[in-house]
């Protein structure tokens, strides 16, 4: 029996199925079984499928669309390996990305969920790191989703004992969701390296038509890991952190001083409720948020480039007292081009 089922859920997704397909059959880990559930696709989707002969391959097909949901839920029920992992139609895995998350799950029993740090492609290019462990993953969640959905390993017996499944109430941002909810039951990791290549195109569930009903969404899973950490925040508190904190909305020297009092206020809370997230990490993750922030608002303001005019004009704002020495460093190397 193998090990690992790689699910892969595809409606109308030809134009990229071979790609991903192709770095899936190519991991250096081959003990896995690949079921593939074509969601009623009317495309040429499962010619590109058929065309592969790998006895890995277990091929089904939808008699109706189940949808984005659906799909993995029916894939997932039907896995009996040990691990299960998931990929989207459109992404692209490194050769070792199973071999190492399977290495990491096998040395850490108690990790029941395991994703990668992912390279952006296509329409939009980057590298997102993620947080790595459980705690800093916790703190992540309060800003937003730092899991990434094609990069994911499950353990199934976590998933049977837990009786946990992505929520259709929550569309747009069920994985959110489901991130949050596994902190319930089990330990959770980021491998610090970038193994998934992220498509980014216009007719992705995540793509810019959908960004307002996904944001709704989103705000609902963030007031959710805030009640987390307590549940006495007002409403007031609650609209301040999803409408002006987490979109690091600093546009003022007094925004950023709202922003360290919020951080404040969070680690407050967080120790009133039971320290639900350790608060020295917490309050390293909070403080790095807030920098950031401020970094990105100084830069707006006073750099439109990087020479000496714009630092000479930084440096005697004297705003520059509330970035700290590390970042105000890079800074100043940037603007006189030092190697």
């Amino acid at each position: 029996m193998k090990t690992v089922t790689v699910i892969l859920p595809v409606y109308n997704g030809a134009e990229f199925l071979a790609e991903m397909m192709d770095s899936v059959l190519g991991q250096t880990y081959s003990e896995f079984d690949f079921l593939i559930i074509n969601d009623a696709s009317t495309d040429n989707s499962e010619e590109v499928i058929l065309s592969y002969k790998d006895p890995r391959i277990k091929y089904l097909v939808n008699e109706k669309n189940l949808g984005s949901i659906g799909t993995p839920l029916r894939a997932m029920d039907m896995c009996e390996t040990e691990y299960i992992a998931r990929i989207d139609q459109d992404d692209i895995w490194k050769p070792t990305k199973l071999e190492k998350q399977i290495a990491i799950m096998d040395a850490r029993p108690q990790v029941g969920l395991c994703g990668t740090s992912i390279e952006l492609f296509g329409d939009k290019e980057g590298v997102r790191m993620f947080p790595v462990s459980n705690e800093e993953l916790k703190a992540g969640f309060l800003f937003g989703c730092c899991m990434s959905h094609p990069s994911v390993i499950f353990r199934k017996s976590f998933l049977v004992n837990s009786g946990l499944r992505y929520n259709p109430d929550y569309r747009l941002a069920d994985d959110y969701k489901m991130w949050i909810d596994c902190l319930e039951h089990t330990q959770i990791y980021n491998i610090p390296e970038v193994l998934v290549k992220y498509r980014q195109h216009e007719s992705q569930i995540c793509s810019p038509l959908n960004a307002e009903k996904q944001l709704v969404v989103k705000n609902r899973v963030r007031l959710e890991m805030l009640e987390r950490i307590n549940k006495n925040f007002t409403q007031v508190e609650k609209d301040f952190h999803i409408n002006s904190f987490v979109d690091s909305k600093i546009e003022s020297v007094s925004d950023y001083k709202q922003f360290v009092t919020w951080s404040e206020v969070l680690l407050q809370k967080n120790k009133d409720g039971g320290s639900y997230i350790q608060p020295d990490i917490l309050k390293k993750e909070l403080f790095a948020f807030v920098q950031i922030s401020y970094k990105i608002y100084l830069i707006k303001k006073y750099f439109d480039e990087l020479n000496l005019k714009s630092l000479l004009r930084y440096l005697f704002s004297f705003e520059w007292k509330n970035l700290s020495l590390k970042r105000n460093v890079r800074l100043i190397i940037k603007c006189i081009n030092l190697k």
